[in-house]
């Protein structure tokens, strides 16, 4: 009787641990390499205060933009390709455009917008650096944006804003 219950208390034991060891083997998405609040936070600071984006005009108050996962992972695929592939550039190492990373990543969009960087070491400096571009700053302030994600890779940037 005793050797049965020991018996059985070890099956469950083995049981249990092959729980755990395969419990961790699923596919996680990889840790961002970036503060992803921070960098909503400080989009957000900047289309609450308006902004001059020189060339491109000045742009007043404007909506904040809510994290989108679609567009963050679509950042995310195209931050990877240029990291990969050593280039920077808003066409994909396989020619593909914004929209085209976009629909692949099933965000039905209306209008979207990409800002890249490359060297930044922060949230902010890559931000400072976009809104000092008068083309990026545009994107950042266009009210015609309702959502946001973005990817760091090493120090590869993407920014991409989007309307359903």
């Amino acid at each position: 009787m005793k050797v049965a219950k020991t018996l059985k208390n070890s099956i469950w034991t083995i049981f249990l641990s092959g729980l755990v060891l395969f419990g961790s083997c699923t596919k996680k998405e990889p840790a961002p390499e970036f503060d992803k609040a921070l960098l909503l936070q400080l989009v957000n600071s900047h289309r609450a205060s308006g902004c001059d984006c020189g060339s491109e005009g000045s742009y007043a108050t404007t909506n904040p933009l809510v994290w989108n996962d679609a567009l963050e992972r679509a950042a995310r695929d195209h931050c990877t390709d240029m990291f990969t592939n050593n280039f920077l550039s808003h066409t994909g190492s396989n020619g593909s455009s914004v929209g085209v990373r976009l629909e692949r990543r099933n965000y039905k969009w209306k209008t979207y917008g990409e800002n890249i960087a490359l060297g930044y070491q922060t949230e902010k400096s890559v931000i400072d650096a976009w809104m000092k571009s008068p083309g990026h700053c545009k994107n950042i302030m266009n009210p015609n944006y309702t959502e946001m994600g973005a990817s760091r890779k090493g120090n590869y940037w993407t920014l991409t804003l989007g309307t359903r």
